[in-house]
Protein backbone atom coordinates (compact mmCIF):
# COMPACT_ATOMS: atom_id res chain seq x y z
CA UNK A 1 0.00 0.00 0.00
CA UNK A 2 1.23 3.62 -0.88
CA UNK A 3 1.48 5.87 1.78
CA UNK A 4 -0.07 9.31 0.78
CA UNK A 5 -0.39 12.88 2.18
CA UNK A 6 -2.64 15.45 0.88
CA UNK A 7 -2.02 19.24 1.54
CA UNK A 8 -4.69 21.38 1.50
CA UNK A 9 -3.40 25.25 1.47
CA UNK A 10 -4.78 28.39 2.29
CA UNK A 11 -7.47 30.72 0.85
CA UNK A 12 -10.22 31.89 2.40
CA UNK A 13 -13.99 31.12 1.55
CA UNK A 14 -12.99 30.77 -2.14
CA UNK A 15 -9.91 28.87 -0.81
CA UNK A 16 -12.44 26.16 0.43
CA UNK A 17 -14.30 26.26 -2.00
CA UNK A 18 -11.37 25.21 -4.69
CA UNK A 19 -10.54 22.23 -2.46
CA UNK A 20 -13.73 21.11 -2.58
CA UNK A 21 -14.07 21.52 -6.73
CA UNK A 22 -10.76 19.95 -7.10
CA UNK A 23 -11.54 16.77 -4.37
CA UNK A 24 -14.61 16.52 -5.63
CA UNK A 25 -13.08 15.88 -9.16
CA UNK A 26 -10.81 13.66 -7.90
CA UNK A 27 -13.22 11.64 -6.15
CA UNK A 28 -15.60 10.99 -9.43
CA UNK A 29 -12.64 10.56 -11.84
CA UNK A 30 -9.95 8.71 -9.81
CA UNK A 31 -12.53 6.86 -7.36
CA UNK A 32 -9.70 7.92 -4.95
CA UNK A 33 -11.60 9.05 -1.53
CA UNK A 34 -9.29 12.15 0.27
CA UNK A 35 -10.16 10.88 3.72
CA UNK A 36 -7.93 7.64 3.22
CA UNK A 37 -4.98 9.82 2.95
CA UNK A 38 -2.39 8.89 5.21
CA UNK A 39 -1.50 12.49 6.67
CA UNK A 40 -3.42 15.39 6.06
CA UNK A 41 -1.72 19.07 6.22
CA UNK A 42 -3.96 21.89 6.79
CA UNK A 43 -3.10 25.87 6.67
CA UNK A 44 -6.03 28.51 7.27
CA UNK A 45 -8.89 27.22 4.89
CA UNK A 46 -6.76 24.02 4.30
CA UNK A 47 -7.30 23.21 8.25
CA UNK A 48 -11.08 23.44 7.92
CA UNK A 49 -11.42 21.61 4.84
CA UNK A 50 -8.83 18.96 6.36
CA UNK A 51 -10.94 18.47 9.49
CA UNK A 52 -13.83 17.91 7.84
CA UNK A 53 -12.43 15.18 5.89
CA UNK A 54 -11.28 13.93 9.31
CA UNK A 55 -14.47 13.85 10.86
CA UNK A 56 -15.63 11.95 8.02
CA UNK A 57 -17.11 14.08 5.28
CA UNK A 58 -16.90 12.94 2.08
CA UNK A 59 -15.56 15.40 -0.63
CA UNK A 60 -18.25 14.88 -3.15
CA UNK A 61 -20.33 16.58 0.28
CA UNK A 62 -17.60 18.97 0.86
CA UNK A 63 -18.63 20.55 -2.88
CA UNK A 64 -22.26 19.69 -2.64
CA UNK A 65 -22.53 22.29 0.80
CA UNK A 66 -20.72 24.91 -1.00
CA UNK A 67 -22.88 24.47 -3.98
CA UNK A 68 -26.18 23.81 -2.06
CA UNK A 69 -26.60 20.51 -3.43
CA UNK A 70 -28.27 17.38 -1.51
CA UNK A 71 -25.22 15.94 1.11
CA UNK A 72 -25.23 12.34 1.06
CA UNK A 73 -26.89 10.20 4.00
CA UNK A 74 -23.19 10.21 4.96
CA UNK A 75 -22.69 13.63 5.25
CA UNK A 76 -25.34 15.27 6.05
CA UNK A 77 -25.59 14.54 9.72
CA UNK A 78 -21.95 16.18 10.40
CA UNK A 79 -22.35 18.74 8.08
CA UNK A 80 -25.26 20.09 10.08
CA UNK A 81 -24.24 19.69 13.17
CA UNK A 82 -21.19 22.00 12.23
CA UNK A 83 -23.67 24.40 10.77
CA UNK A 84 -25.48 24.41 14.10
CA UNK A 85 -22.58 24.68 15.92
CA UNK A 86 -20.39 27.76 14.08
CA UNK A 87 -23.02 28.78 11.46
CA UNK A 88 -22.48 32.93 12.66
CA UNK A 89 -21.89 35.02 9.84
CA UNK A 90 -18.37 37.32 9.77
CA UNK A 91 -18.48 40.78 9.95
CA UNK A 92 -16.82 42.84 7.30
CA UNK A 93 -13.42 43.91 7.18
CA UNK A 94 -12.92 47.77 8.60
CA UNK A 95 -9.62 48.73 7.13
CA UNK A 96 -9.24 51.39 10.60
CA UNK A 97 -8.91 48.76 12.49
CA UNK A 98 -4.98 48.29 11.48
CA UNK A 99 -4.61 51.89 11.80
CA UNK A 100 -3.71 52.22 15.71
CA UNK A 101 -1.56 49.00 17.39
CA UNK A 102 1.26 48.33 15.53
CA UNK A 103 3.99 46.60 17.49
CA UNK A 104 7.69 47.06 17.63
CA UNK A 105 9.26 43.42 16.34
CA UNK A 106 9.87 41.40 19.60
CA UNK A 107 12.53 39.86 21.19
CA UNK A 108 11.25 36.66 20.33
CA UNK A 109 11.97 37.86 16.35
CA UNK A 110 14.80 39.67 16.68
CA UNK A 111 16.32 36.43 18.10
CA UNK A 112 15.20 33.82 16.02
CA UNK A 113 16.35 36.51 13.18
CA UNK A 114 20.01 36.74 14.44
CA UNK A 115 19.86 32.49 15.07
CA UNK A 116 18.72 31.98 12.06
CA UNK A 117 18.79 34.10 9.05
CA UNK A 118 18.73 31.94 6.51
CA UNK A 119 15.15 31.20 7.31
CA UNK A 120 14.11 34.35 7.48
CA UNK A 121 10.53 34.94 5.50
CA UNK A 122 9.26 38.68 5.41
CA UNK A 123 5.79 38.00 5.45
CA UNK A 124 5.94 36.51 8.63
CA UNK A 125 7.66 38.66 10.02
CA UNK A 126 5.34 41.64 9.08
CA UNK A 127 2.14 40.23 10.58
CA UNK A 128 3.93 39.94 14.15
CA UNK A 129 4.10 43.61 14.11
CA UNK A 130 0.41 43.85 12.95
CA UNK A 131 -2.26 44.81 15.46
CA UNK A 132 -4.80 41.74 16.88
CA UNK A 133 -7.92 42.02 14.93
CA UNK A 134 -11.30 43.02 16.45
CA UNK A 135 -12.90 40.01 15.88
CA UNK A 136 -12.90 36.57 18.06
CA UNK A 137 -12.85 33.40 15.83
CA UNK A 138 -11.58 31.31 19.09
CA UNK A 139 -14.61 31.82 20.80
CA UNK A 140 -17.00 30.82 17.53
CA UNK A 141 -14.56 27.67 17.50
CA UNK A 142 -15.09 26.50 21.02
CA UNK A 143 -18.83 26.73 20.26
CA UNK A 144 -17.58 24.02 17.92
CA UNK A 145 -15.51 22.47 20.62
CA UNK A 146 -18.10 19.55 21.82
CA UNK A 147 -19.00 18.41 18.53
CA UNK A 148 -15.50 17.98 17.44
CA UNK A 149 -14.90 15.38 20.41
CA UNK A 150 -11.78 15.61 22.60
CA UNK A 151 -9.81 13.38 20.58
CA UNK A 152 -7.42 14.44 18.06
CA UNK A 153 -7.78 12.76 14.73
CA UNK A 154 -4.34 10.67 13.52
CA UNK A 155 -2.91 11.96 10.59
CA UNK A 156 -4.19 15.71 10.96
CA UNK A 157 -1.31 18.10 10.75
CA UNK A 158 -2.79 21.94 11.35
CA UNK A 159 -0.09 24.87 10.75
CA UNK A 160 0.12 27.82 12.42
CA UNK A 161 2.53 30.97 13.01
CA UNK A 162 3.13 32.24 16.33
CA UNK A 163 2.83 35.80 17.04
CA UNK A 164 6.05 36.70 19.21
CA UNK A 165 8.20 35.65 16.63
CA UNK A 166 6.82 34.17 13.33
CA UNK A 167 7.57 30.37 13.77
CA UNK A 168 5.23 28.03 11.95
CA UNK A 169 3.78 25.11 14.59
CA UNK A 170 2.06 22.21 13.06
CA UNK A 171 0.00 20.80 15.41
CA UNK A 172 -0.67 17.53 15.69
CA UNK A 173 2.67 16.21 14.37
CA UNK A 174 4.87 14.40 17.39
CA UNK A 175 6.69 16.99 19.29
CA UNK A 176 4.06 19.65 18.93
CA UNK A 177 2.37 21.54 21.72
CA UNK A 178 -0.68 20.12 22.92
CA UNK A 179 -3.84 21.62 21.62
CA UNK A 180 -7.80 21.59 21.58
CA UNK A 181 -8.47 20.56 17.66
CA UNK A 182 -11.27 23.47 17.60
CA UNK A 183 -8.55 25.59 18.77
CA UNK A 184 -5.74 24.83 16.72
CA UNK A 185 -7.95 25.54 13.50
CA UNK A 186 -9.14 28.77 15.00
CA UNK A 187 -5.47 29.02 15.24
CA UNK A 188 -4.54 28.21 11.66
CA UNK A 189 -7.55 30.73 9.97
CA UNK A 190 -6.24 33.88 12.43
CA UNK A 191 -5.80 36.49 9.47
CA UNK A 192 -3.46 38.77 11.25
CA UNK A 193 -5.16 42.35 11.51
CA UNK A 194 -8.58 40.59 11.07
CA UNK A 195 -9.28 37.72 13.79
CA UNK A 196 -7.90 38.68 17.20
CA UNK A 197 -4.61 35.79 17.92
CA UNK A 198 -5.69 32.61 19.62
CA UNK A 199 -3.60 31.54 22.84
CA UNK A 200 -2.93 28.05 22.98
CA UNK A 201 -1.27 27.35 26.22
CA UNK A 202 -0.38 30.50 26.89
CA UNK A 203 1.02 31.79 23.49
CA UNK A 204 -0.58 33.51 20.94
CA UNK A 205 -0.61 32.31 17.60
CA UNK A 206 -2.04 33.33 13.70
CA UNK A 207 -2.76 32.28 10.32
CA UNK A 208 -0.50 29.61 8.86
CA UNK A 209 -1.40 30.56 5.37
CA UNK A 210 1.73 33.66 6.42
CA UNK A 211 4.20 31.41 7.14
CA UNK A 212 3.50 29.77 3.89
CA UNK A 213 0.66 29.20 1.47
CA UNK A 214 0.69 25.23 1.89
CA UNK A 215 3.12 24.32 4.42
CA UNK A 216 3.87 21.51 2.24
CA UNK A 217 7.32 20.93 3.20
CA UNK A 218 6.41 19.66 6.54
CA UNK A 219 6.22 16.05 4.42
CA UNK A 220 9.73 15.91 3.61
CA UNK A 221 10.98 13.26 6.10
CA UNK A 222 7.73 11.00 6.32
CA UNK A 223 8.89 8.56 3.59
CA UNK A 224 5.48 9.71 1.38
CA UNK A 225 5.60 7.65 -1.89
CA UNK A 226 2.67 10.33 -3.03
CA UNK A 227 2.19 13.99 -2.22
CA UNK A 228 -1.14 15.78 -3.53
CA UNK A 229 -1.04 19.54 -3.47
CA UNK A 230 -3.97 21.64 -3.06
CA UNK A 231 -3.15 25.41 -3.02
CA UNK A 232 -5.36 28.13 -4.34
CA UNK A 233 -3.48 31.22 -3.66
CA UNK A 234 -0.71 30.27 -6.02
CA UNK A 235 -0.98 30.19 -10.02
CA UNK A 236 -0.48 27.02 -11.99
CA UNK A 237 2.78 27.52 -13.84
CA UNK A 238 3.15 31.15 -11.83
CA UNK A 239 0.86 32.85 -14.14
CA UNK A 240 -1.88 35.06 -13.11
CA UNK A 241 -3.92 37.40 -15.46
CA UNK A 242 -5.43 39.08 -12.38
CA UNK A 243 -4.70 41.79 -10.24
CA UNK A 244 -2.97 40.05 -7.85
CA UNK A 245 -0.36 38.24 -9.89
CA UNK A 246 2.62 39.18 -8.28
CA UNK A 247 1.40 37.71 -4.72
CA UNK A 248 0.27 34.71 -6.26
CA UNK A 249 3.91 34.27 -8.65
CA UNK A 250 5.53 34.36 -4.98
CA UNK A 251 3.44 31.80 -3.53
CA UNK A 252 3.90 29.08 -6.99
CA UNK A 253 7.87 29.90 -6.50
CA UNK A 254 7.20 29.07 -2.88
CA UNK A 255 5.84 25.95 -3.67
CA UNK A 256 8.13 25.29 -6.28
CA UNK A 257 11.19 24.99 -3.37
CA UNK A 258 8.57 23.04 -1.02
CA UNK A 259 8.06 20.66 -3.87
CA UNK A 260 11.48 19.85 -4.59
CA UNK A 261 12.50 19.19 -1.06
CA UNK A 262 9.67 16.75 -1.22
CA UNK A 263 10.82 15.33 -4.48
CA UNK A 264 14.65 15.07 -3.21
CA UNK A 265 13.22 12.36 0.02
CA UNK A 266 11.97 10.52 -3.84
CA UNK A 267 8.45 11.39 -2.89
CA UNK A 268 6.09 11.85 -5.91
CA UNK A 269 4.01 15.19 -5.89
CA UNK A 270 1.29 16.31 -7.60
CA UNK A 271 -0.31 19.54 -7.75
CA UNK A 272 -3.11 21.48 -8.06
CA UNK A 273 -3.02 25.55 -8.67
CA UNK A 274 -6.03 27.47 -10.09
CA UNK A 275 -5.85 28.63 -13.89
CA UNK A 276 -7.07 31.38 -15.96
CA UNK A 277 -10.53 30.47 -15.89
CA UNK A 278 -10.70 29.35 -11.85
CA UNK A 279 -8.94 32.47 -10.88
CA UNK A 280 -11.26 34.85 -12.90
CA UNK A 281 -14.25 33.19 -11.00
CA UNK A 282 -12.03 33.88 -7.71
CA UNK A 283 -11.46 37.35 -7.76
CA UNK A 284 -9.61 39.29 -5.76
CA UNK A 285 -11.49 39.08 -2.06
CA UNK A 286 -11.01 35.56 -0.67
CA UNK A 287 -13.89 35.72 1.74
CA UNK A 288 -16.52 36.44 -0.62
CA UNK A 289 -18.69 34.17 -0.54
CA UNK A 290 -20.73 34.86 -3.45
CA UNK A 291 -17.98 33.36 -5.51
CA UNK A 292 -18.15 30.46 -3.64
CA UNK A 293 -20.52 28.19 -6.16
CA UNK A 294 -18.75 29.71 -9.23
CA UNK A 295 -15.25 28.67 -7.99
CA UNK A 296 -16.56 25.07 -7.09
CA UNK A 297 -17.60 24.44 -10.63
CA UNK A 298 -14.81 25.75 -12.06
CA UNK A 299 -12.46 23.74 -10.17
CA UNK A 300 -14.06 20.47 -10.24
CA UNK A 301 -13.56 20.68 -14.61
CA UNK A 302 -10.10 21.77 -14.50
CA UNK A 303 -9.01 19.25 -12.03
CA UNK A 304 -10.70 16.80 -13.96
CA UNK A 305 -8.93 17.99 -17.15
CA UNK A 306 -5.58 18.19 -15.09
CA UNK A 307 -6.40 14.94 -13.72
CA UNK A 308 -6.86 12.81 -16.81
CA UNK A 309 -3.23 14.08 -18.77
CA UNK A 310 -1.22 11.62 -19.19
CA UNK A 311 1.77 12.37 -16.95
CA UNK A 312 -0.51 13.31 -13.76
CA UNK A 313 -3.05 10.08 -14.00
CA UNK A 314 0.19 8.39 -14.30
CA UNK A 315 1.13 9.62 -11.03
CA UNK A 316 -1.84 9.50 -9.48
CA UNK A 317 -2.85 5.79 -10.58
CA UNK A 318 -1.85 4.31 -7.02
CA UNK A 319 -4.47 6.70 -5.27
CA UNK A 320 -7.48 5.14 -7.26
CA UNK A 321 -9.95 3.15 -5.15
CA UNK A 322 -8.31 2.85 -1.53
CA UNK A 323 -10.25 1.60 1.32
CA UNK A 324 -12.00 4.46 3.31
CA UNK A 325 -9.97 5.20 6.48
CA UNK A 326 -12.57 5.46 9.07
CA UNK A 327 -13.09 8.60 11.06
CA UNK A 328 -11.88 9.60 14.11
CA UNK A 329 -14.49 11.28 15.82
Amino acid sequence: MKRVGLVLGAGGLVGQAYHAGVLAALEEDLGWDPRTADLIVGSSAGSMTGTGLRLGIPASDLAARAIDAPLSPEGQPIVAALDEGGGTVLPPFDPRTVLHGWRLPSPALVARVARRPWAFRPSAAAATLLPAGVVDIASRADAVAPLLGERWPDGLWICAARRDNGARTTFGRPGAPPAPLCRAVAASCAIPGYFSPVTIDGVEYFDGGVHSPTNADVLRNEALDLVIVVSPMSAAHGRAPTADAALRWVAHRRLEREVARLRSNGTTVVRFEPAAPVLAAMGLNAMDDRRVKRVVEAAFREARAHAATERVRARLAPVASRPVRQPAA
